[in-house]
């Protein structure tokens, strides 16, 4: 039996993406459902401006700093 904690065992089937934003890599889980980015409240104006400028995430930091910024 494994000793992998869940945060291992998500590491290990998250994908590994690069901040569109500022370049620093993180992983998303969205693909299997347990992503940290589902629990963040983003403002309309927000979420349109992430649709015009990025095709992909964003790292927690840059997508806090842009939701504050609205």
């Amino acid at each position: 039996m494994s000793t992998d904690s869940v945060e291992n065992k998500l590491e290990k089937v998250s994908n590994k993406l690069i901040c569109e934003s500022c370049g620093e890599d993180f992983s998303c889980g969205a693909n299997i459902g347990k992503c940290w980015c589902f629990e963040v409240e983003l403002k309309a104006e927000t979420l349109a401006e992430l649709r015009d400028n990025f095709k992909n995430c964003l790292c927690g930091k840059c997508l806090s700093k842009l939701n504050l910024r609205r």
